[in-house]
């Protein structure tokens, strides 16, 4: 019986040791975040374009073709109807192989502002990973300005 016991103990501290050892958290996007946007893989990062960005209109947004020139063979940029959208980016690098992302955007209509915070979760090792985070949003109201937030863990 003692040694039942003992091993159903063992079964027990390896099954609780896996369970929270082997699950990943998925991207999350919180808040008035309508979708991420993901165009970094015709658009690659080359640390030369801005660390934020509000575009709030077309023409901004073909901006960016002229920023890096795009590595996937003729490239369009997804459509967005920025009269309901605007699309939001912020530069990140993280502090070791990023195991998740959570991003969210709130509205704070006393400061009238979009507060965009990005939560970094890391692996302790060397191997550091960039993104935009982009992320596409209700139309930002006339008046209002963007502030971009970073934590890393």
């Amino acid at each position: 019986m003692k040694t039942l016991k003992l091993l159903f103990f063992k079964i027990t501290i390896l099954s609780l040791f896996l369970l929270f050892n082997s699950c990943e958290k998925e991207d999350m996007f919180e808040g008035i975040i309508v979708q991420k946007l993901d165009i970094e893989r015709c658009l690659p990062l080359f640390n030369n374009e801005p660390e934020e960005y509000v575009i709030t209109n077309d023409s901004l947004y073909q901006n960016l073709l002229t920023i890096e020139e795009p590595i996937c063979e003729d490239y369009a940029l997804p459509d967005i109807d920025f009269a309901t959208y605007s699309l939001l980016g912020k530069y990140t690098v993280s502090d070791g192989e990023v195991k998740y992302y959570k991003r969210e955007v709130i509205k704070d209509d006393v400061r009238k502002k979009y507060v965009y915070s990005i939560y970094i979760k890391s692996k302790n090792n060397q191997r550091a990973a960039i993104s935009m985070n982009w992320v596409l949003v209700p139309k930002l109201p006339a008046g209002y300005s963007v502030e971009f937030a970073v934590d890393k863990d």
